[in-house]
């Protein structure tokens, strides 16, 4: 078997849509089909060509010369088109030419001519004749009489490195106009060039075709152990979809993921997606892909299969979404196709097939042959050496990523060397490790044999990159610098990096950023290996694992510095780069006990995870830092850190899962250590969280005194953030106290201040972002006092404050809120958008607090659009949610309001009442929002078929006397508009003039329902 001594010509044919032809008209097309060949062998055979082999529902043929296979496809093109088909099943087909140097073994032909053929006639359309720029040259003047040639340009072509100078072949005869061709130039894409040709799969690549093609599947998962191909498997199989989705075919590699949030930020560099730190990632991608037709590859998601809600989330928001993601496991979720990716096909052993055309069959013999030409250009499969081939490929399992490590090293030894240097090196695993699967055995024995390969320093450079979890090359210098007194010898890390490169053990991967320099990374399977070698050493791996935390507590500082003059965000892209080395690093120290440098970790990750909304692993450092504060023997000087870091973890836990036993207990613990030291000052997340504590059961005075501690400190210390705050906890408290003029005077106070020039946030900040809590407090008040516009103008700008700050549970809160206030004001629509809004992100963020809420507030407007029953089942849906998360006692009044409005819109009084009842009983009598309680249990009187005049008119009143007192005009014109409609004649005059004076306030919100129905009333009066 041997290089054919002459170029040869190939031809590639293929029926356009026949998948679609089969199913549709399945015994039509078995007689097209049939015509269809009869027709393709006649034109080959009558200038003296040969089919190779059919393909699926198209053919190969091999021509001596270029002109003959001109001649055929002509030929052909013609019978096809001049033949009488079945109705409905009319055969066009597409055609590909390609003249180059080919291998014949077996009666086929195999090599580089052969795959660029095919490729050729891939991007074709039924009817169009392709040429390369090959063939194009070689026909020089040998076109028939009525053939012309069209020059296409170049253009990149599925899996071939380089591109191709492509021709359409047009004859009179013939249609000559054609839609663009579908090479990777026609869709946006990022898929990499292939330096290398693809081998086989071609079973398995049917199959993705077909999962692909099948409009119910959005999720394939290509899963197997490490080094199976999957990774080149996926390229390939979205290469061959790249015409089916319009709008582009994405590669992701997620080597460096950790969680959803690093999937999300990958995901959204990839499709070109503006820098997302700023602004929650899976909203941006939700936005993007809504109405695209995308397919994306999400490369090594083994190590991130946490994120695969985040997936389906992503697929339920974007309809013509599909994934197709590489894993060395399942996913698990709904709807997942899962496609096991196996080894490539081996012979069955060695005494079996022989002889190199019986082996030339097996795809892990092929990729052999196909890496080895690239090391060595005279390598042939021979009888000889094709044992020694099988033997290897047998030994590595078939697995590709230990073929291509072998196959590296064809310049230095023959098959058969190679062959006795592996098969050494498989013995000497053979007595350790049987627990693993075997094919890890293999994989282990080939990556050891690569590592043996290395210089010493070579070695020590690739141990050390096991502490990495992806590194800048500044990085590697860095920790590797003045080891070589722990390596034994002397290290060059740019030397041995460069040639870890060029031997495949490390690779490049861009990072997010498109100005930043690549980063080395490591496969898995071999990064394992590293560090079991790196382990052997424990004095040099001590002293590598110590380098490597000590360069991050420093990356740490610098990130912290170079923020101390910016807004909070700004180092969010150096630490969200290295936040898994960052991780390491605390982890490092975490178990040396070393609570200085964890301060220093702190003080990046902490504001990373609060942008991010990361509150697991928030909560992850805060017990870290208790756990190493707890154990040191005299912990009596850190006691302020210890509340600190106690009160935090409440609120984290509250923000994460809601009001809960654990969080309460937090709280508890926190407050018996302040009682230990009732005398000393406090610091200011302290103050906050009892704040908030305090606030959350409803203790307003307690609140108040807080807050009033906030302000001294904020004044001792000249910290106009500090003031927000405080301001902020004195004006909820003390308008929610009964006091609403007072308490919007302290947010208003609180507003200027954030909004004023050179205003900077706190950067250790945890949850709820102060200035949306102002803006939407202040638009309850605003509301309250009888100013519905000035209302909704605050509440919007929250939900814009909190967009802009990319918060999600600033964003939910501010959501709720705003619809809350909408409900206030009767606009059942706009309540609708914003509780829907507020569950979507509550959802992506996991805050459950915000999704039972909101599900509430979605079942009040629901009601208020006329679907009581629907909004009744809406409502109980989010109370089973919110009790559960025994949620703080503040809100439960609402909940009940919410849940006893809709009663009366469903007209079923009777279990509204005690609904109310409890909400008055909880709010109190100075709360401003009592009124609202008490009108709605007026207007339960009044409903059913029996209404209670009596019962709603004393209702009414005290509510209408209520509000006077407490200056809630709003609620008092509602109060005297139901009192107007109720009254008797007697009383109807005065009720008028109680109406037409509390009318007579309002300067803006003329439009509003409540002042619309008012004024309707009056002009009634007057007629």
């Amino acid at each position: 078997m041997a290089l054919h001594e002459a170029p040869l010509t190939f031809l590639f044919t293929d029926v356009e849509g026949s998948t679609r032809l089969w199913e549709q008209h399945p015994q039509q097309m078995q007689s097209a089909l049939e015509r269809h060949e009869v027709l393709l062998r006649s034109a080959i055979a009558d200038v003296n060509g040969d089919v190779v082999k059919t393909t699926g529902d198209g053919l190969m043929a091999v021509f001596g010369l270029p002109t003959a296979a001109v001649s055929a496809a002509l030929s052909a093109q013609r019978a096809l088109l001049g033949e009488s088909w079945p109705a409905r099943c009319a055969i066009r087909v597409r055609m590909g030419i390609h003249t180059g140097e080919a291998e014949a073994r077996g009666g086929d032909f195999f090599g580089p001519a052969v795959n660029r053929a095919a490729r050729i006639m891939a991007v074709g359309h039924g009817g169009q004749i392709l040429l390369s720029g090959a063939t194009a040259v070689l026909l020089d003047g040998g076109l028939p009489a009525t053939a012309t040639l069209r020059d296409l340009g170049e253009h990149r072509l599925k899996d071939l490195g380089r591109p191709e100078h492509l021709f359409q072949l047009a004859d009179r005869d013939l249609p000559s106009e054609f839609p663009p061709l579908a090479t990777l130039d026609r869709r946006p894409n990022n898929l990499p060039t292939q330096a290398s040709a693809f081998v086989g799969r071609d079973s398995v690549l049917h199959d993705l075709r077909e999962r692909l093609d099948d409009a119910a599947v959005r999720l394939v998962t290509l899963t197997g152990p490490g080094g199976t191909g999957k990774t080149r498997l996926a390229l390939r199989a979205a290469a061959d979809q790249i015409d089916r989705f319009t709008d582009g075919v994405f590669f992701v590699d997620l080597v460096t993921a950790t969680d959803g949030d690093a999937v999300l930020a990958l995901v959204a560099a990839a499709v070109g997606l503006a820098d997302t730190t700023e602004r929650s990632p899976l909203n941006e991608l939700r936005r993007h892909f809504r109405s695209q037709q995308v397919l994306l590859v999400l490369d090594n998601f083994e190590q991130v299969t946490v994120a695969g809600p985040v997936l389906l989330d992503l697929l339920a928001d974007c309809p013509s979404l599909k994934l197709l993601v590489t894993s060395r496991q399942a996913l698990r979720v709904r709807g997942e196709n899962v496609v096991s990716v196996p080894p490539l096909s081996l012979p069955a052993g060695a005494d079996h097939a022989t002889t190199a055309v019986e082996l030339s069959q097996f795809e892990a013999i092929q990729l052999f042959v196909e890496r080895a030409r690239t090391v060595r250009s005279d390598f042939r499969l021979t009888d000889d050496n094709a044992s020694a081939v099988a033997e290897i490929c047998r030994r590595l399992d078939g697995l590709p990523l230990a073929i291509e490590l072998a196959t590296a090293r064809m310049n230095l030894f023959s098959p058969e060397a190679l062959r006795d240097r592996l098969g050494s090196r498989l013995k000497l695993l053979g007595g350790g490790a049987r627990d693993l699967p075997a094919r890890q055995q293999t994989l282990r024995a080939t990556i050891e044999w690569s590592y043996l390969l290395l210089e010493p320093a070579e070695q020590r450079l690739f141990e050390l990159l096991s502490v990495f979890a992806g590194s800048s090359v500044e990085a590697v210098e860095a920790v590797a610098t003045g080891l070589d007194e722990a390596a034994g010898i002397e290290l060059d890390a740019l030397d041995s990096l460069s040639s870890l490169l060029d031997k495949s053990l490390v690779r490049q991967a861009d990072t997010t950023g498109g100005d930043q320099a690549p980063r080395i990374v490591m496969l898995e399977t071999i990064r394992e290996y590293a560090a079991e070698q790196l382990g052997a050493r424990a004095e040099f791996a001590a002293t590598v694992r110590d380098r490597h935390a000590l360069y991050f507590v420093e990356y740490a500082a610098d990130a912290s510095k170079a923020s101390a003059d910016l807004d909070g965000s700004a180092s969010s892209d150096p630490v969200a780069l290295e936040s898994d080395n960052l991780r390491l690093a605390w982890r490092h120290w975490v178990a040396k006990r070393d609570l200085e440098r964890l301060k220093q970790l702190k003080a990046v990750l902490w504001p990373l995870y609060d942008r991010r909304g990361w509150y697991h692993s928030t909560v992850e450092v805060i017990r870290d830092m208790l756990g190493v504060l707890v154990a040191l023997p005299d912990r009596s000087d850190h006691w302020q850190e210890e509340l600190t870091l106690r009160t935090s973890l409440a609120r984290a836990l509250t923000l994460l899962r809601g009001y809960t036993g654990e969080a309460e207990d937090e709280y508890a613990g926190a407050l018996a250590l302040l009682q230990e030291h009732p005398d000393v000052p406090l610091l200011f997340p302290v103050l906050r969280s009892l704040a908030s504590f305090h606030g959350f059961r409803g203790e307003i005075d307690k609140g108040i005194e807080y807050g009033n501690q906030i302000l001294r400190l904020a004044d001792s210390e000249g910290d106009p953030s500090m003031r927000v705050d405080g301001n902020f906890i004195i004006g909820s408290n003390t308008g929610f106290g009964g006091h609403l003029e007072r308490g919007l005077g302290h947010l208003d106070e609180a507003i200027r201040a954030f909004e004023s020039d050179g205003f900077r946030p706190r950067r250790f900040r945890l949850g709820l972002d102060v200035r949306v809590s102002c803006l939407t407090t202040s638009a309850f008040f605003f509301w309250l006092l009888g100013l519905p516009d000035r209302a909704v103008e605050r509440a919007d700008r929250a939900v814009t404050l909190a967009t802009e700050l990319d918060h999600p549970y600033s964003l939910a809160y501010g959501l709720f809120h705003s619809g809350f206030l909408h409900l206030w004001r009767r606009e059942p629509e706009l309540v609708a958008a914003r509780a829907t809004a507020a569950i979507r992100v509550a959802e992506a963020s996991e805050i459950p607090i915000w999704r039972a809420l909101g599900t509430c507030l979605l079942g009040a407007a629901t009601s208020a659009l006329g679907r009581p029953a629907e909004g009744l089942r809406q409502i109980t849906d989010g109370l089973e949610q919110y009790q559960d998360l025994r949620t703080p006692p503040v809100f439960w009044p609402f909940i009940r309001f919410l849940q006893s409005g809709a009663h009366v819109e469903a007209g079923m009084p009777g279990p509204g009442f005690p609904l109310i009842d409890e909400a008055i009983q909880m709010g109190g009598p100075t709360n401003p929002i009592a009124p609202l309680f008490h009108i709605v249990r007026g207007d339960l009187s009044m409903g059913g078929p029996s209404p209670d005049v009596a019962k709603a008119t004393a209702c009414y009143e005290h509510a209408l006397a209520m509000a006077g007192q407490l200056d809630a005009r709003t609620p008092q014109l509602r109060a005297a508009a139901r009192l107007c409609r109720i009254a008797t004649p007697e009383d109807r005059p005065a009720r008028l003039d109680a109406l037409r004076a509390v009318h007579a306030t309002f300067s803006e919100g003329l439009s509003t329902p409540d002042l619309v129905e008012a004024a309707e009333l009056l002009a009634q009066a007057s007629e």
